[in-house]
C-alpha cells in the first residue's frame, strides 16, 4: 500500500531538459537559426553552451551552481533556457534576479522576447515591482476624499495629476508616471503592506498588484532585481513575502550578493523615516493628517511629543558621537549608547492610541489605512530598539551624516558575514540556486566567493571570454610612480592622465578610489581636456549617473571621472569608450564599520584581514574594473594601471593573474626627461 502524501511536503520536481538545452545551443539549432534570421552575423560561443549544460545538471540534480563567465560568453542565453524548460516542464516557475536596471531590461526587452519567438515553446514571463511601486486605488479614492485635511494645496495638485494618470496607466506603478509625485503623494495612494483589504476591497478586481500577482502565477519565468530578492527574502523569514515558492533562482551580477543581502538584514533609521511616518499622522505647521481627518485631539498631542523626544534623541545621538564635532560623517558604536531615551515607549504609547481608535470606527477603509500606520509605527520602535539596545546578533552599528542640502543622522546596522543568514534562508530552502558574473574568481577559483554568501556546498564551473584580448587590448603602465600615499602621486596621475586621453583622443573612463582625489585630478586635468576639446564629466558635480553616463556615450572622445559605482555594471560598447584607467588599486577603506568588523572577526580567529579579505575583494573588483573596456568582439583600446603597487609589491601578482593575455607597454610623457616617469 502506497502511503498518501503529506500535504505540507512539496510537490516532487524532476525535470530532464539537459537533451532540449543541448539542442538549442547546437551548431544549426534553434539559437543560431534564430539569431541569423534576425540578427545575422552568428558567431558560435562554445562556452555558452558548456555553461548552459552546467545549469541543466545542477537543475536535474538539485544541486546549486557558481559559474563564472567571461564578458562575451552571453550568459543570459545560457540560464535562461535552462531555468525556461525547467518552469515548463515542471509546472512551477524560474525566478531572474539582477543587480543593475539595464540588465533587467536586456532580459525583458530583448533576450525573452526572443526566446519566445525561437525556443519552440510557449512561455510567459512578467517584471515583478515590490509592492510600494503599484497605485492602490481604494487608498487613491480616500486620498481625495479627505484631501483638505491631508495635503497642502501643492501636493492637492499633485493628487489630481495621479487621479488623472490612473484612468491611463497600464500596470499602475510609478515607473510609468513621469515627474514622479512628492514622496509624501505617493505614499498615501500606494499599495502598502498591511493595508491591504483583499477580496473586500471595492477595487479588488481592478487591484493593479493584485493584476500583477495574476500575471506572476501565470508566467514560467519572474525576473527582479537583487532589492526585491533579497527584500522579499528577508520578508519570507518573518513569515511573509511576494515573490513564488521557485524551485529554480538564478542571480545574476552575483559579485554584488553580499552587499545586496547586507542592505536587507540590517537597519536603517533616519529621522525623515520618523518624520514621514508621523507627517502622515498629523502635521502640526499645518494642521493635516489623519489625525485631522478622524478628529482625534489626544492623539495628535502625542504625535507631537513622539516628534519631539525623536528630537531630542537624534541630538542626543549626534553629542554622544564625534560627528557632533564635525571631524567625521561615520562613527562606528561598538557598544550601546549612553543616553536615556524615551522615543520607543512613546512610539508604542502612539501605537496604542491608533489601536482604539481602529476599533471604534466601522469605516473598513479608514481600518485599513490605521491598522497599516500602525504597524509601521511598530516596525520603527522594533528598529529603534534593536539599535538602542545592539541586540541584533553578530552585527555591527553605526550612525552616518547623510544629505546634500538637508544633512541628518541616520542610524544603521548590518551583520557582520551573511554566509550564515543566507545559508539558512536561501540555499536550505530552494532547491536550485545558480550564481554567475563575470568576476566571480580570485586566483582562479570560487572558494572565495561561495565562502562569503553561504555556498559552500556549491558546485563549481569557470568559462573564459571568447573575446581575442590579445588583439583587443593592451595594457599600459608607468616606469615610474610615487607611492599612493606619497603627497606627489596626484600630480603624477594628473600627468600621467593627460598622456594617456592623449593617446585615444579622450574616450576614457578614469576610475578613481575616493571622492577627494577625484577632485583633486579632476581639478589638474581639466584644463589639459578642455585645451584639446575632450569634455569633461565628473562624479560628484551634481549630474546624476545614468545621465552622466548617456552624455558619455553619445559624446564620443569624453573622459569621465568615476568612483565605486563605475568600475561595475556599466556597459559602453564601441568608439565612445576605448581607454579606462586604473589610478588607485581599489582596496576597500578599512575605516567602513562593516568592512572594519569583518577585519575585527577575521583577527580574532587567528586570521590575516588583509590576505582573506581586502586582497581578494580588490581583485575583484580590479576585474570588474578592467571588464568596462571590452564588451564586444569589434571594442579594442587599452587599460592603463598607475598604481606602482601592481608592479613592485607581492600581492601585485594577484591583480597581474587577473589581466588577459595581452601585450604590455611601459610608458612615460614625451616630455624630453630621460627616464620617461611621471613623478
Amino acid at each position: 500500500m502506497i502511503a498518501p502524501r503529506n500535504p505540507d511536503e512539496p510537490e516532487p520536481f524532476e525535470v530532464h531538459i539537459h537533451g532540449a538545452v543541448a539542442d538549442f545551443f547546437r551548431p544549426g539549432g534553434a539559437l543560431s537559426l534564430g539569431w541569423e534570421k534576425e540578427l545575422g552575423n552568428f558567431e558560435e560561443r562554445p562556452q555558452q553552451a558548456q555553461m548552459a549544460s552546467a545549469i541543466a545538471v545542477a537543475v536535474e540534480e538539485g544541486k546549486h551552481l557558481a559559474v563564472e563567465a567571461g564578458t562575451g560568453v552571453g550568459k543570459s542565453f545560457a540560464y535562461l533556457v535552462p531555468a525556461i524548460l525547467a518552469a515548463l516542464e515542471s509546472k512551477s516557475q524560474a525566478v531572474i534576479s539582477t543587480h543593475t536596471i539595464s540588465l533587467q531590461e536586456q532580459l525583458i526587452k530583448k533576450d525573452i522576447p526572443f526566446l519566445q519567438r525561437h525556443l519552440g515553446r510557449d512561455f510567459k514571463a512578467v517584471l515583478a515591482k515590490g509592492r510600494g511601486n503599484y497605485l492602490c486605488l481604494r487608498r487613491l479614492a480616500r486620498a481625495e476624499g479627505f484631501s483638505g485635511d491631508l495635503f497642502p494645496t501643492s501636493q492637492m495638485r499633485e493628487l489630481d495629476r495621479v487621479k488623472v494618470w490612473a484612468q491611463e496607466t497600464g500596470d499602475g506603478t510609478l515607473q510609468e508616471l513621469s515627474p514622479e509625485p512628492p514622496h509624501d503623494v505617493w505614499s498615501a495612494v500606494n499599495v502598502e503592506q498591511g493595508n491591504c483589504m483583499g477580496q473586500r476591497c471595492p477595487e479588488f478586481k481592478r487591484c493593479f498588484l493584485m493584476l500583477a500577482r495574476a500575471r506572476m502565477r501565470d508566467a514560467a519565468l519572474v525576473v527582479v532585481n537583487h532589492h526585491l530578492f533579497f527584500s522579499d527574502l528577508a520578508m519570507k523569514a518573518a513569515g511573509g513575502g511576494l515573490l513564488p515558492e521557485a524551485p529554480v533562482c538564478v542571480l545574476d551580477e552575483a559579485h554584488q550578493i553580499e552587499n545586496a543581502a547586507s542592505d536587507h538584514l540590517g537597519i536603517r533609521l533616519s529621522q525623515y523615516s520618523f518624520e514621514h511616518w508621523l507627517r502622515r499622522l498629523f502635521v502640526p505647521e499645518s494642521g493635516k493628517g489623519l489625525l485631522v481627518v478622524l478628529r482625534k485631539g489626544e492623539a495628535q498631542n502625542m504625535a507631537v511629543a513622539v516628534r519631539t523626544a525623536i528630537d531630542e534623541m537624534f541630538g542626543q545621538i549626534r553629542d554622544a558621537t564625534k560627528i557632533a564635532a564635525g571631524t567625521k560623517s561615520r562613527e562606528t558604536v561598538r557598544e550601546p549608547l549612553a543616553i536615556e531615551v524615551s522615543a520607543p515607549d512613546l512610539i508604542r504609547r502612539l501605537c496604542h492610541q491608533i489601536h482604539e481608535i481602529h476599533n471604534e470606527l466601522t469605516d473598513l477603509d479608514v481600518r485599513a489605512e490605521l491598522m497599516a500606520a500602525k504597524r509601521r509605527g511598530g516596525e520603527l520602535a522594533l528598529a529603534l530598539d534593536a539599535f538602542l539596545k545592539q541586540s541584533q546578533p553578530d552585527s555591527v552599528y553605526w550612525v552616518e551624516l547623510e544629505g546634500a542640502r538637508r544633512k541628518q543622522i541616520v542610524l544603521y546596522s548590518a551583520p557582520i558575514e551573511v554566509g550564515p543568514v543566507l545559508e539558512e534562508e536561501l540555499f536550505a530552502k530552494v532547491r536550485t540556486v545558480v550564481m554567475t558574473s563575470a568576476t566571480l574568481a580570485v586566483n582562479g577559483e570560487l572558494s572565495y566567493f561561495k565562502k562569503r554568501i553561504g555556498a559552500g556546498s556549491a558546485d563549481e564551473s569557470v568559462f573564459g571570454s571568447p573575446f581575442d584580448f590579445a588583439r583587443q587590448m593592451k595594457i599600459f603602465l608607468p616606469r615610474k610612480m610615487p607611492e599612493p600615499n606619497s603627497p606627489d602621486f596626484v600630480a603624477a596621475a594628473a600627468r600621467a592622465v593627460c598622456h594617456l586621453v592623449d593617446l585615444t583622443k579622450g574616450s576614457a573612463f578614469v576610475l578613481c578610489t575616493s571622492g577627494s582625489f577625484l577632485r583633486d585630478l579632476v581639478e589638474r586635468v581639466r584644463p589639459h581636456c578642455d585645451e584639446r576639446g575632450y569634455p569633461v564629466l565628473s562624479q560628484g558635480g551634481g549630474m546624476p549617473r545614468h545621465a552622466m553616463l548617456e552624455k558619455f556615450k553619445s559624446n564620443v572622445g569624453s573622459v569621465l571621472f568615476g568612483l565605486d559605482s563605475f568600475w561595475m555594471g556599466v556597459d559602453v560598447r564601441g568608439e565612445a569608450l576605448s581607454n579606462v584607467i586604473i589610478t588607485r588599486l581599489p582596496f576597500a577603506v578599512p575605516d567602513e564599520p562593516v568592512v572594519a568588523a569583518r577585519m575585527e572577526r577575521i583577527k580574532d580567529r587567528g586570521g590575516d584581514p588583509f590576505k582573506e579579505l581586502s586582497l581578494p575583494e580588490a581583485v575583484l573588483k580590479f576585474r570588474q574594473g578592467v571588464g568596462r573596456l571590452i564588451r564586444s568582439r569589434t571594442d579594442t583600446g587599452i587599460i592603463a594601471i598607475l598604481d606602482p603597487r601592481f608592479q613592485k609589491k607581492w600581492y601585485g601578482r594577484y591583480f597581474r593573474r587577473a589581466l588577459p593575455e595581452c601585450e604590455i607597454e611601459f610608458i612615460g610623457p614625451d616630455d624630453g626627461r630621460s627616464d620617461g616617469d611621471f613623478q
